[in-house]
């Protein structure tokens, strides 16, 4: 599976306090031990810093919204959790142990309804629930931190630049290979029995996963210890969808929210920026109406400006390029932005304020034009 760097970073951001909890858990020196709780709050500093937030206060607020919706349904939560977006735009969800939960703009670029963001957030409540970020890190480094001796036992690690990176080296490589089939089915059924109480469809998390298989074999894009070709994939697959339909014959009303899903995320930012945190990403998302006789290759090039981006926004909406088009169907299109070179926002501003504004300027220009 490609690996970006940025999901390298990324790993060795979260393990690097991953290995400390797990380096002083496993050499019994118990008045060193770092909480869960603590283990995040400061691994999310080191995130938040790296990655930035999403500026986007609208965004923020919706998928918190989605998520506390779905946290809800969790009987005695052990933390207090957080939930934010991250201005990135690697198709990406994650948990930090203590309640700290990530999901990444380009993650929300991809998904395409309520209940599919639903069980995305429940299946990373799941990990937190079964606490697997840690049991991850104790079990791959165990025999590590064993040959360490007794550095590992003394905060004198933490000055140790060659033995820290023996240390999160190793980390980084179990991390980007995800949790495993059995942590990742249990996180799987923990996020649909969640979003399904919450009143979503367990169809979403199951859309979701066929739509990443989908997505990586026509992008190569990876995500998360998903691995398109592998026989463990297919087979979350049918789990997945064996339990969704467990659950949907339990009646009860339960829905998508695809359209409400759709405005949401309407202006979004997408793609890589030039140059991060310095310049604007290339496109936002604009949602558009199938008109009859419309292909992806005309949408494009009237939208788009540039047929060739017809494999792009199929892509975008988990379909083929040459997939005939249904009149009247909502789909993700991609609208270039004036200059990448802007400054990111106005304060207070939201990409949908810019966007609308954009559109506004370009038709009375339009109008000044034809006089």
């Amino acid at each position: 599976m490609p690996i970006s760097v940025s999901s390298r970073l990324l790993a060795l951001s979260l393990v690097a306090c991953m290995a400390m909890n797990a380096s002083v858990a496993l050499a019994g020196a118990s008045s060193l031990r770092v909480s869960e709780e603590e283990l995040g709050r400061e691994t999310d500093k080191q995130i938040v810093a790296q990655f930035g937030l999403y500026e986007d206060k609208k965004i923020q607020e919706y998928v918190r919204s989605v998520a506390n919706k779905v946290l809800a349904t969790i009987r005695e939560p052990e933390f207090e959790y957080h939930f934010k977006v991250l201005n990135h735009e690697m198709v990406n969800a994650f948990a930090l142990p203590g309640g700290y939960i990530y999901v990444t703009r380009g993650l929300l670029a991809m998904l395409d309804s309520e209940a599919a963001l639903a069980g995305v957030i429940g299946h990373e409540i799941g990990h937190v629930i079964g606490h697997h970020a840690t049991k991850q890190s104790k079990k791959s480094i165990g025999s590590l931190l064993l040959a360490l001796g007794g550095l590992v036992a003394s905060e004198d690690i933490r000055n140790n630049a060659a033995a820290w990176l023996t240390v999160t080296t190793t980390l980084s490589q179990q991390i980007l290979l995800g949790y495993g089939r059995d942590m990742e089915m249990e996180s799987d059924q923990v996020g649909m029995i969640a979003s399904y109480e919450a009143g979503y469809s367990p169809e979403g998390i199951v859309a979701f996963l066929r739509s990443l298989r989908t997505n990586e074999r026509l992008s190569g894009r990876g995500y998360h210890g998903f691995v398109a070709t592998h026989p463990d994939t297919i087979i979350r697959i049918i789990e997945a969808q064996g339990k969704s339909e467990i659950l949907e014959a339990r009646g009860g009303k339960v829905k998508f929210y695809r359209d409400k899903y759709l405005d949401s995320i309407n202006g979004i930012r997408y793609g890589k920026p030039k140059w991060r945190r310095k310049t604007l990403p290339p496109y936002v998302i604009n949602i558009h109406t199938v008109k009859e006789g419309e292909t992806f290759r005309s949408i494009a090039k009237n939208i788009s400006g540039d047929e060739g981006m017809a494999l792009e926004i199929a892509v975008l909406n988990s379909m083929d390029h040459n997939t005939p088009l249904i009149p009247g169907y909502r789909i993700k299109t991609l609208v270039p932005i004036k200059s990448t070179t802007a400054p990111l926002l106005k304060p207070g501003r939201s990409h949908a304020a810019e966007h609308h504004e954009q559109a506004k300027d370009k038709k009375e220009n339009k109008k000044k034009g034809k006089k």
